[in-house]
């Protein structure tokens, strides 16, 4: 056989494969768009949730930042936090009076305070394989994955979901005592909150379920779409062989 010979005969193996893979590519697509209406309802469900632990973070905030209360019922006890605020406060320290914007209190008063950060609920996605893109122009689909912030509009994003605690943007929070924390109402917004926290896992957990079998889909015919990039690449490639073989200027045809 010659070398244009065998050169033709791939070619035409390739136009072979390139003629069948886009029937497998689109079957696996409708399997993945199958997994795409649960994918966002369990999100939603899931972000139903996170919006309402949000809403009382946001008042425990109120509440633990409030800087008009009598002076008498801020404390410079940093172990009033776990009390307070259970797990929700981080970067606890004391600092005196004068340095806070509370009204009333001794300039030289030690005040217990920490930084209240909100949770985010996030989704990992893999932009070259989301529904829409499935760019096959490089050999890795894991180019620009990351994480982004599950909302209404991007529900059922990405392969994944998880509740990232404290994650988000924090608020200065005081050590309260006495009626200040009795009347805060803290105690009860933290329960509300601890329940929430509670149930949202089972609604994450089923949304990741559903979320990486549609992803895998997707990666299976970013693959198959890869295989005929890559093949209509190689078939250019080869008819410009042939053209260098068949030159008679190169002491072809060979």
């Amino acid at each position: 056989m010659s070398v244009i010979a065998g050169i033709n005969s791939e070619i035409s193996s390739l136009n072979t494969q390139n003629d069948e893979l886009p029937q497998f590519r689109q079957a696996v697509l409708d399997t993945a768009a199958r997994f795409e209406v649960p994918s966002i309802a369990m999100d939603k469900l899931a972000l139903n949730e996170f919006e309402q632990m949000i809403q009382i973070q946001n008042h425990i905030i109120a509440a633990g930042s409030s800087i008009g209360l009598a002076s008498e019922f801020y404390s410079g006890d940093v172990n009033v936090f776990s009390t307070n605020y259970g797990d929700l406060v981080t970067g606890i320290g004391t600092t005196q009076g004068q340095y806070t914007p509370i009204i009333g209190v001794g300039s030289e008063t030690q005040i217990a305070f920490g930084s209240l950060k909100l949770d985010v609920l996030e989704a990992h996605r893999m932009p070259k394989v989301e529904d829409g893109t499935l760019d096959t122009s490089t050999d890795n689909p894991f180019i620009g994955e990351g994480y982004v912030n599950v909302t209404s509009g991007n529900a059922g994003i990405g392969n994944s979901t998880r509740l990232s605690r404290g994650a988000g943007a924090g608020t200065t929070v005081y050590a309260l005592v006495g009626d200040g924390y009795t009347n805060s109402g803290i105690v009860t917004l933290r329960s509300a909150y601890n329940s929430l926290n509670s149930g949202i896992g089972t609604f994450i957990n089923a949304a990741t379920e559903v979320k990486t079998e549609k992803n895998q889909n997707r990666l299976i015919a970013w693959s198959l779409g890869r295989k005929i990039a890559s093949n209509t690449t190689r078939k250019t490639s080869a008819e410009d062989l042939i053209d260098t073989l068949e030159n008679p200027g190169f002491g072809g045809p060979y």
